[in-house]
C-alpha cells in the first residue's frame, strides 16, 4: 500500500512540472478575475485630435499608462472599487475623473478631453456618470459593493444572492446547486473536495465587490456548471478599517403555536391521549370522542388497559404512577430557549509604510433548531485573514487563511450519511421545503447552506416522536475545513501581468453518537434523589437500578427502549451516523493577460487541483439491522486540470470574448472489471472491506478524460445605454467522490452500492441571449432568456442477480435534465428612494436514458420493462419567482430624521407542483405533476438610522420578518409521511385524509380520465396548504357517489355512523352536486346558509393532526447594531 501511495506521489510530480512548464507559456486561472481594466482615450477638446504620450494615473495606486499613437490608453489589473482617474500631459490642463467605479473582470471606459492649459497648473475635474449599461458584459452579471447590501433586511451574503433573478433559496442558480457553481473570495476558490459544496459564510463587514454570473461564464471558470460567484474582500490600504455588526433574534418556537413547550399544549397530538383525564383511563376508543375526533390523535388503549396487561412490578403501579413515570420520559423541555444571533466583524490595516496591510474578519452564526437535540442549535464560526505586500510597484504577494468550523446535528438519524453536514437550524423559507429544482448532481443542492427541514418534516409516528422528545435521535456532526495559500502578482509593463497562486485545504467530517449516560454523566433529573417513586418501584425493582432511566431520553443505548404509552422509542438505537473521513486538496494556478493591441485582450489561463481522499463512513445499529447498515473505507487521490485561452475582441459596435477551455480528469486509480451479477457483490466477501473484497478480480487503469469546450460572448451596444447580448457555453464539472468510487458494503457483507470512476464528468451546454437598457440615467432594466442541456449526470441502476444474493445499485450516467426560462429585472441604485425588481419564469424538464433495474432473470426483466416508467419524462412544470427589494433614504434636509432609513423586501413564488391522484398511494399512468400548491409571498422590513459618532459611524436597525404575519402550511408534498402529518407509511392516513378533504379545481385532473379517478372528488378551488383556521370547528364532508345512495341513506338511517356529533357532518351527493345532513331527528338537504358558512371558512378541511409544526415562521423582530471606523 505504500508503494502504490509513493507511485501516486511520484506520478503526481512529474504531471505537475509537465503541467507547471505547460503554464509558463499558457497561463491563467480564477486568479486573474478579481481585477477589471481602465480604457479610454485623450483628445484635444478643440480639435478632436488624438494626444500622443498623454499620462493617465489612477490615484492611491501605481496604476497608469500612456496614450498610444491614436491616443488610447489601457491600465490592466485594477482591483474593484470607486476611484479617481487623472490624465496629464505637458503643455494641456490636466484632466480629473473623479467617482470612476470599476468592476470584477469588467472594462471601465475613461475618455478625456483637454485643452491647452491656459494658467499653470489649472485642473479640470468631472465627476463621471457611471455608466449603467456594461457594454462589454454578455451575460448576466450582478455587480455590487458590500455598501449596497448593507441596508438590506437579509442576514449573509448567501441570502442577498437568493433574491437575484434566477436564483433561488440555498444560491440555487438557475436549476444548479451551489455545489455546481464557482465560489471565489479573492480569487480562491473555496470548493469542497468530498461533493463540491463550497465553504461560503463571509463577514458581510469585509465585503468590498460582490459579482453573480448566472450565465455566460468565461472560460476561466473551471469544475463548474451552474453558475460563478466572485467575492473581492476589502484592503486597508491607506486606513485603518473596524467594522462590526451584531444581530439577534429573541428565541422563539418558531410556530404560530401558542406557549413555549407547544408540543405539550393540552391538545398537542402527542400529548391528549394520555393526559386527559377525561378519557385517558379508557383510551381514545372509550367513547369519549367521536370516530373523526380519534382520527387526529394516535390510538392509546388508556391506562386501565395498560394496567391490566402489565405483569410483574409494574402491575402493582396505579394510574397515577403510571402518570407519573410517563411524565418522566417525557421530562425534556422542548421549548427552543437559544436565540438566532450573529457576530460579524472585520479589522485591518496598514503597517506603516512598508506597504504591507492586513485584514482580519470573523463571522459566528447561531441557529436553533427547532426541535433541541444533544445539541440544541447549530453553529458556525468562520475566519477569513489575508496579508497583502507590495513588493514593489509591480509585484503583489497575498498570503491568506480561511478556517470554517460547523457545528450541529447529523441529516440523517438511522441512514447511510449522503449529506455529511450539520443541519442548519432554523425553519425551510418555503412551505414545501429548500429552492426549486435539486442539484443535478446526487446529493442535496443545499447542503451546508439552507435552513434545517430534516428535524421539523420527521415521521408522525413512533419513529419521529424521539425527535421531540429525546435527547440523541441524531448523532452529532462537526465539519471543519482550512484552506491556506498565497497569490503573486506581476505586472509585467502597461500592457500585460501574471497571476500565480497556490493553495490547500483540508476537510475533516466527524460524526458519531453523544457520550453514552451512566452514573458519571448524568443529567437533569437523573440523580436518585430526583425520581419519582412510581419510576423507583417500576425499575429499582428489577435490579437494573435507577440508572438504567438515563438512557431515556437524555441518552442513548445499544438496547431498543420502548416507552409507557405511547410504546415511542425514546431511547435506544438511535444517532447511527459514522464519519471520520479527512480529505485534502491541493490547487495550483497561473494567470496570464496581456492587451496585445487596442481591440485583442488575450486571457489564457491553467488551474490543477489534486485530491486525497481518506475516506471512513457508515452506518451503526446493533438492535435492528438494516440490509442498508454498513460502512464505506477507501482512499483515492485523483487529480483534476484545466487549460484555456480566451481573446476579448472590442470594437465600437461589437465586444465579442472567443474562448475555448479543455477539462482534464484523472481518477488516478486501478478498477475491476466485475461482470454485473459477479459473486465478489455477495456476502461471501464479508470479511473484506473496500478495495480487499475484489483483490482477485482482474483490474485496469480507469479512464482518463479529456474534453474540449468552446465558449462564446458577444454583446453588441446599441447606444451608450442600450445593449444586445449572446453567449454559448459548454461546462464540465468532476464527478462528486461518492459517485465515484463509492463501496458501500452492507451489514452481511453484500455490496449495496458502488460507484465507477470512468463515468464521463457531467456536462452543461447553456445558451442566453438578452437586453439591457437605461432608463433616465436612473434604472437599469434587463430582460433575458436562457437554456441550459445537463447531460451524462449519474443515477443509480438497480442490479439483481437470479438467486437475489447479488443485489446493488450502480452510479450510471443516464440521467438528463434540461432548464428553460425567462428573467426580468429591475434596478435603481441611487437617489431617495432604490431598490430593485427581479422577476423569473423557469420550465425544468428531466428524465432518464435507460432502464432503472437490471434483472438477470430474463422473465424479471421483461415484466419490468413492460411496466416501468423509470424512462419516462418528467413533465414539465412552469416555476416562476419573484423578488423585490425597496428602500427609502430620509434626505439631509430632514434634520434629525436624515439618514433614516425604511426597507421593504419580499417576493412571490407560485406553487410547488407534485404528482397525487388519489389516496393510498395511487398512481395513473403518464400522470405527473398534476397538483399545484398554493402559492408563496413574503415580505420583511428594515428600519435603520446612521450616526456619525467621532469618527465612526453608527447604524442602528430593527429587522421584522414576515411583515403582515402571513400563514402558510408547512409540509413536503414527497413526504407524507413526515412535518405535520401522521406517517402515512406506519399505518395512517393523515395525509390522504387531509388532500381528499380538499375542493381541488378540475383541472388538476385534466390528464386522469373518469375511469380512472381513484375517489370521488368536490371540485372547488383549494390548493394544497389551503387550511382552516384552529377555532374553526370541523366539519366533515362524506361523499356518497350517486343520488341513489342518499336514498338509501335516508330510508336506512342505521347506515349513518354512530356519532356524538353526528349533526356536524355534511354528505354530499357526487352526482348532483347536493349537500344532505342529519340534524338529530331527521336526514335531509342541509341549509344553504349552513353550506355557505362551511364552505367560506373551509370547516370542511380535516387539518393534518401534528398543529404544532403546521404553520411556521410567525412574524418576529430581530435588532443590531453596526459600527464603522
Amino acid at each position: 500500500m505504500e508503494d502504490n501511495k509513493m507511485m501516486d506521489r511520484n506520478s503526481y510530480a512529474s504531471k505537475i512540472v509537465l503541467l507547471l512548464t505547460v503554464a509558463v507559456f499558457v497561463g491563467g486561472s480564477l486568479i486573474g478575475q478579481t481585477a477589471g481594466k481602465v480604457r479610454g482615450t485623450v483628445t484635444d477638446e478643440s480639435t478632436g485630435e488624438a494626444l500622443v504620450g498623454a499620462n493617465v494615473l489612477i490615484d492611491g495606486t501605481s496604476l497608469g499608462a500612456a496614450t498610444d499613437e491614436n491616443g488610447e490608453y489601457f491600465i490592466l489589473n485594477v482591483s474593484p472599487g470607486t476611484y479617481t482617474v487623472r490624465a496629464q500631459l505637458i503643455g494641456y490642463a490636466e484632466d480629473v475623473s473623479s467617482d470612476i467605479r470599476v468592476y470584477i473582470d469588467l472594462t471601465t471606459t475613461v475618455d478625456f478631453s483637454t485643452s491647452p492649459e491656459a494658467l499653470e497648473g489649472a485642473a479640470v475635474e468631472v465627476f463621471a456618470r457611471r455608466a449603467l449599461v456594461q457594454p462589454d458584459v454578455a451575460g448576466t452579471v450582478i455587480n455590487v459593493s458590500g455598501s449596497d447590501i448593507e441596508n438590506i433586511p437579509v442576514r449573509s451574503v448567501g441570502d442577498f444572492i437568493s433574491q437575484q433573478a434566477g436564483v433561488e433559496s440555498g444560491m440555487v442558480i438557475r436549476g444548479s446547486g451551489i455545489n455546481e457553481t464557482a465560489f471565489v473570495i479573492d480569487g480562491i476558490s473555496t470548493r469542497g473536495g468530498r461533493d463540491g459544496t463550497p465553504t461560503t459564510a463571509i463577514a458581510l463587514t469585509s465585503v468590498d465587490e460582490l459579482q453573480i454570473q448566472t450565465g455566460g461564464m468565461s472560460a476561466s471558470v473551471g469544475n463548474a456548471r451552474g453558475g460563478a460567484i466572485n467575492i473581492v474582500t476589502k484592503d486597508p490600504r491607506d486606513r485603518m478599517i473596524l467594522d462590526v455588526l451584531i444581530n439577534q433574534t429573541p428565541a422563539s418556537n418558531m410556530s404560530f403555536a401558542e406557549g413555549a413547550e407547544i408540543v405539550k399544549d393540552d391538545d398537542a397530538y402527542w400529548w391528549k391521549p394520555y393526559k386527559d383525564e377525561n378519557m385517558n383511563s379508557a383510551g381514545t376508543d372509550g367513547g369519549a370522542w367521536d370516530n373523526y375526533y380519534k382520527a387526529q390523535y394516535p390510538a392509546f388503549t388508556g391506562w386501565d388497559a395498560h394496567m391490566d396487561g402489565t405483569s410483574g412490578v409494574g402491575a402493582t403501579l396505579t394510574k397515577a404512577d403510571w402518570l407519573e413515570v410517563f411524565d418522566w420520559h417525557h421530562r425534556k423541555n422542548t421549548e427552543v430557549t437559544e436565540a438566532f444571533s450573529s457576530i460579524d466583524l472585520t479589522f485591518g490595516m496598514p503597517l506603516g509604510g512598508t506597504g504591507l496591510r492586513f485584514l482580519v474578519s470573523y463571522l459566528n452564526n447561531n441557529e436553533p433548531y427547532f426541535y433541541p437535540q444533544a445539541r440544541a442549535s447549530f453553529n458556525e464560526n468562520s475566519v477569513h485573514a489575508k496579508l497583502m505586500y507590495d513588493l514593489s510597484s509591480s509585484m503583489k504577494l497575498m498570503a491568506f487563511v480561511k478556517t470554517a468550523n460547523q457545528e450541529g446535528t447529523a441529516h440523517e438519524a438511522w441512514d447511510m450519511l449522503h449529506v455529511p453536514y450539520p443541519q442548519r437550524g432554523g425553519t425551510p423559507l418555503y412551505p414545501w421545503g429548500a429552492g426549486s429544482a435539486n442539484s443535478t448532481l446526487v446529493f442535496n443542492s443545499n447542503q451546508g447552506i439552507s435552513p434545517t427541514e430534516t428535524l421539523i418534516n420527521q415521521n408522525g409516528d413512533h419513529v419521529g416522536r424521539s425527535v421531540i422528545f429525546s435527547w440523541d435521535r441524531y448523532a452529532i456532526t462537526d465539519y471543519n475545513t482550512n484552506i491556506m495559500g498565497a497569490t503573486f502578482t506581476h505586472t509585467l509593463n502597461a500592457k500585460s501581468f501574471y497571476n500565480l497562486g497556490f493553495s490547500m485545504n483540508s476537510e475533516e467530517f466527524k460524526t458519531g453518537p453523544n457520550t453514552r449516560r451512566g452514573s458519571t454523566n448524568s443529567g437533569p433529573g437523573d440523580s436518585n434523589s430526583d425520581v419519582p417513586s412510581a419510576v423507583v418501584k417500576l425499575y429499582g425493582a428489577g435490579g437494573t437500578g435507577v440508572d438504567s432511566l438515563v438512557w431515556t431520553p437524555w441518552g442513548w443505548t445499544s438496547d431498543g427502549m420502548s416507552n409507557p404509552g405511547s410504546g415511542a422509542r425514546l431511547g435506544g438505537h438511535w444517532a447511527r451516523g459514522r464519519d471520520d473521513s479527512k480529505i485534502s486538496t491541493t490547487n495550483i494556478n497561473f494567470d496570464y493577460t496581456t492587451q496585445l493591441n487596442s481591440t485583442n485582450q488575450v486571457n489564457a489561463g491553467f488551474w490543477m487541483s489534486m485530491y486525497d481522499y481518506d475516506m471512513e463512513y457508515g452506518s451503526s445499529d446493533s438492535v435492528i439491522v438494516h440490509v442498508e447498515r454498513g460502512a464505506q473505507k477507501w482512499q483515492k487521490t485523483p487529480m483534476q486540470a484545466g487549460l484555456y485561452a480566451e481573446d476579448k475582441l472590442e470594437f465600437k459596435g461589437m465586444i465579442a470574448t472567443l474562448g475555448m477551455s479543455m477539462d482534464y480528469y484523472n481518477p488516478n486509480t486501478d478498477w475491476w472489471n466485475y461482470g454485473d451479477y459477479a459473486r465478489d457483490l455477495t456476502a461471501k466477501e464479508k470479511g473484506e472491506i473496500g478495495d480487499e473484497r475484489f483483490s482477485d478480480v482482474d483490474a485496469e487503469a480507469a479512464e482518463t478524460q479529456v474534453t474540449w469546450n468552446p465558449k462564446i460572448r458577444i454583446a453588441f451596444p446599441i447606444t451608450v445605454n442600450s445593449k444586445l447580448y449572446f453567449n454559448y457555453g459548454t461546462y464540465r464539472q468532476q464527478l462528486t467522490a461518492q459517485e465515484s468510487f463509492m463501496i458501500w458494503q452492507a451489514w452481511r457483507g453484500e455490496v449495496h452500492q458502488i460507484g465507477d470512476p470512468s463515468n464521463p464528468m457531467p456536462k452543461t451546454v447553456s445558451y442566453e441571449v438578452g437586453y439591457e437598457q437605461a432608463l433616465r440615467d436612473a434604472y437599469l432594466l434587463r430582460v433575458g432568456g436562457y437554456y441550459k442541456d445537463n447531460s451524462l449526470q449519474s443515477k443509480t441502476v438497480w442490479y439483481q442477480s437470479i438467486d437475489s444474493e447479488v443485489s446493488y445499485n450502480k452510479s450510471q450516467p443516464y440521467n438528463y435534465s434540461d432548464t428553460r426560462g425567462l428573467e426580468f429585472s429591475l434596478s435603481k441604485n441611487m437617489g431617495d428612494m432604490r431598490g430593485y425588481f427581479n422577476y423569473t419564469y423557469s420550465v425544468r424538464t428531466q428524465g432518464n436514458f435507460g432502464w432503472g433495474s437490471q434483472y438477470e432473470n430474463d422473465v424479471t426483466q421483461a415484466t419490468y420493462e413492460l411496466t416501468s416508467t423509470d424512462h419516462y419524462q418528467i413533465k414539465p412544470v412552469a416555476e416562476p419567482f419573484a423578488s423585490a427589494n425597496l428602500e427609502y433614504v430620509a434626505p439631509k434636509s430632514m434634520g434629525p430624521l436624515a439618514d433614516f432609513r425604511v426597507t421593504l423586501n419580499g417576493g412571490w413564488r407560485a406553487g410547488r407542483h407534485f404528482t397525487w391522484v388519489g389516496p393510498g398511494g395511487a398512481s395513473v399512468p403518464g400522470v405527473n405533476n398534476n397538483i399545484q400548491m398554493r402559492d408563496f409571498f413574503f415580505l420583511n422590513a428594515r428600519l435603520s438610522k446612521n450616526f456619525n459618532v467621532g469618527g465612526s459611524r453608527v447604524m442602528v436597525f430593527a429587522d421584522i420578518q414576515n411583515l403582515l404575519n402571513w400563514k402558510y402550511m408547512y409540509f413536503s408534498p414527497y413526504n407524507p409521511d413526515g412535518g405535520p402529518f401522521e406517517g402515512q407509511g406506519h399505518g395512517g392516513t393523515d395525509w390522504d385524509n387531509y388532500m381528499t378533504s380538499l375542493h381541488m379545481p378540475t383541472e388538476f385532473w385534466n390528464e386522469v380520465d373518469a375511469n380512472e379517478m381513484t375517489y370521488n372528488a368536490i371540485a372547488g378551488d383549494d390548493r394544497p396548504g389551503t387550511f382552516r383556521e384552529r377555532d374553526v370547528a370541523y366539519v366533515p364532508i362524506e361523499v356518497v357517489a350517486s343520488t341513489d345512495g342518499i336514498e338509501a341513506l335516508a330510508a336506512d338511517l342505521t347506515q349513518l355512523p354512530t356519532l356524538i356529533q353526528t349533526e356536524n357532518v355534511l354528505y354530499y351527493d357526487h352526482e348532483s352536486g347536493n349537500y344532505y345532513r342529519w340534524d338529530g331527528t331527521n336526514f335531509g338537504p342541509a341549509a344553504n346558509s349552513f353550506v355557505d358558512d362551511v364552505k367560506k371558512d373551509k370547516a370542511y378541511i380535516d387539518m393534518p393532526n401534528e398543529w404544532h409544526r403546521t404553520f411556521l415562521n410567525p412574524r418576529t423582530i430581530s435588532v443590531g447594531v453596526r459600527v464603522s471606523f
